[in-house]
């Protein structure tokens, strides 16, 4: 069973509205690309705050200096 975990780093995190877009173009490229049958794909999504990137920690340092 395909397992796909979206991590986004970002201010504000995705709305259900883009999470949904995101899931039905998986689902069709899993499909395609490896005949995953429906309802097989898991998909996960995790926001983490843009702070607790490496790029967000480094443009925080960037306007320190």
């Amino acid at each position: 069973m395909p397992m796909l975990e979206v991590i986004r780093a970002s201010e504000e995190p995705l709305t259900k509205e883009q999470k949904l877009a995101f899931v039905q173009d998986a689902i069709e490229i899993f499909r395609d690309v490896l005949d995953t049958p429906n309802g097989r794909l898991r998909l996960f999504f995790s926001n983490i705050e843009w702070e607790d990137s490496i790029v967000g920690l480094l443009e925080d340092d960037d306007t320190d200096n």
